[in-house]
């Protein structure tokens, strides 16, 4: 039960963020304003197909076995490290100067 509880969860945050516009969105909106509609739908071609490319990259990459274990093996350190670099960038921020 608690994982479809989890997965609701997760659904909702995505909800929200699949509403609101992206950096995408407006590269491709000033495109469009500055260069005209050829230009938007060539820029969203061009980032459709940089987002395939670099799933399917990924998704191949972790198709390897040996990747994919050593990976698992170094989750606990990778979670460590990527949870260290917001609490030290918020030390960081609380010890500063404001800027006058």
């Amino acid at each position: 039960m608690s994982c479809i509880v989890e997965f609701l969860g997760l659904m909702a945050v995505f909800s929200i963020f699949i509403v609101v516009p992206g950096g995408d969105f407006a590269i491709i909106l000033r495109q469009s304003i500055v260069h005209g509609r050829r230009a938007a739908i060539m820029t969203g071609l061009g980032m459709a197909t940089a987002l395939v490319a670099w799933f399917a990259g990924v998704s191949c990459f972790f198709t390897v076995k040996t990747i994919r274990d050593r990976f698992t093996a170094s989750g606990k350190w990778f979670n460590r490290i990527t949870g260290a670099a917001p609490v030290g960038f918020g030390f960081r921020l609380a010890l500063s100067r404001a800027a006058d």
